[in-house]
């Protein structure tokens, strides 16, 4: 346990005793909630910039670029430095050379042979059949490829926020529509009672309405549930503190709409990123074909060596007892097998270039499908809206006939309640309508591949 943990597990611990110590003072209270009124747009741009997901983006994104000051690096002269001390022990110290008369005296080593060997080599390839050129573009097809995929990730993200907003508003939206309902059957109840006080109504008239308040005050509690759980992933969701409380502007529902399916279709093959991923795998492809066929080519490398010889043994020698030669040269080489082995190997290349090319096909047609359901979906939620719209008039007017026939002890209290229940039914299905067609709509520019809130 570090010293941070140390401290805080004190502070914890006197805190504790200080509050089994102190007498409960009613004054005091818990800190309210924070609360956080937020815009669709603002809960988007607060989503994005606290994603953890794009975050990881940024780093495949930042590795690509790397790869690409690689391969840059590649085309600098390599270099390599050595130094050895070199300690011999000659068993035979006469030499005769080849050559030498028996006039000549042979060569005598000492029987003690120390020396210093230094060398300096420097390479510069020329050529190397094109292959760093290649190294090169693939990289810079990566980073390209690793910012498709952080857009892709953002569109997603958006769409997370977006259906996870619209999803808390309809259970905002359904809370003031029980609320409502709830003032109208308090109403009717104090009414009811009013009247069995007066010998109009029957106690079971009153039980009907205290059953039905019973009724909304469970779906009440319900939803206030379903509300926190919604709350508290969106704050997790968009990094808001965990006890942050948040509130909604009124939404702009996606009603007025009049898209042109085929516009739509034209925006997805634009702006689709699997089809802009499957167009970076070509390319890839292709630079990889004209690799393995550029790998038959000769390779040419320009070389530079210097080396350092002390036989004396000593650290610093004296004049002329030192070799430092100096080489330069440019040397070349040729794999003549790769002319009929590498030719195998570019046909398959070729064959998987030509696989991505229908994959493309494949993925174009499963796109226009998926723009269409959303299309359709949409255009049956507009429907729906209008179909909801009419149920909630007549559901209004059926309830008021009801109640001026309830009062002329007409109907039942069954059917007083029944008519109230169908009212209370449309007003719920048409906002829970209106905000399902805007989470279609998002839904059908989601499949055009560019959300725009």
């Amino acid at each position: 346990m570090n010293r941070t943990s140390i401290a805080v597990a004190l502070g914890l611990a006197l805190f504790s005793a200080t509050g089994a110590m102190a007498q409960p003072d009613s004054s005091r209270q818990a800190p309210a909630a924070a609360t956080r009124t937020l815009s669709l747009d603002s809960a988007i741009q607060m989503g994005l910039r606290n994603s953890k997901t794009l975050k990881r983006s940024q780093f495949k994104i930042d590795q690509a670029m790397n790869r690409v000051d690689q391969a840059k690096d590649a085309y600098l002269p390599s270099a390599k430095l050595s130094f050895q001390y070199l300690h011999a022990l000659m068993l035979t110290q006469t030499v005769n050379l080849p050559g030498i008369t028996a006039a000549d005296k042979p060569l005598k080593l000492p029987f003690d042979f120390p020396a210093y060997l230094g060398t300096l080599a420097v390479s510069e390839p020329v050529f190397a059949g094109n292959q760093l050129k290649y190294a090169r573009q693939s990289a810079n097809l990566l980073v390209q490829a690793s910012r498709l995929d952080a857009d892709k990730d953002r569109e997603d993200i958006t769409w997370v926020i977006i259906s996870s907003y619209l999803n808390y508003n309809k259970i905002l939206q359904n809370q003031l529509i029980v609320e409502q309902n709830m003032e109208d059957v308090q109403g009717k109840l104090d009414q009811i009672t009013k009247y069995e006080g007066q010998g109009l109504a029957t106690q079971n008239d009153v039980l009907r309405f205290q059953l039905q308040k019973s009724q909304i005050q469970l779906t009440r509690i319900e939803l206030e549930d379903n509300r926190k759980i919604a709350n508290y992933n969106l704050n997790i969701l968009l990094g808001l503190p965990d006890s942050t409380e948040i509130k909604l502007p009124a939404v702009a529902y996606r009603l007025d709409e009049h898209p042109a399916f085929v516009d739509f279709v034209q925006q997805a093959e634009t702006n689709r990123r699997e089809l802009q991923d499957l167009d970076y795998q070509q390319k890839l492809a292709d630079i990889n074909v004209r690799k393995i066929q550029d790998q038959r080519l000769p390779t040419v490398t320009a070389n530079m060596g210097m080396y350092y010889i002390n036989p004396t043994g000593k650290p610093i020698p004296t004049d002329h007892t030192v070799l430092a030669p100096l080489t330069l040269g440019i040397g070349a080489s040729w794999d003549i097998a790769s002319l009929y082995t590498n030719k195998n190997k570019v046909k398959e290349a070729s064959i998987q270039r030509q696989s991505l090319t229908n994959d493309k096909d494949d993925a174009l047609d499963e796109i226009r499908k998926e723009v269409h359901q959303s299309y359709i979906g949409y255009l049956q939620s507009l429907e729906r809206i209008k179909v909801l719209q009419d149920a909630v008039t007549q559901a209004q007017e059926n309830e008021r006939i009801m109640e001026s026939k309830f009062r002329n002890n007409l109907v039942n209290t069954t059917d007083r309640i029944d008519a109230q229940t169908l009212l209370y039914q449309a007003r719920v299905n048409l906002e829970l309508a209106k905000s399902d067609a805007t989470i279609a709509y998002y839904s059908l520019l989601r499949s055009t591949g560019h959300i725009q809130p």
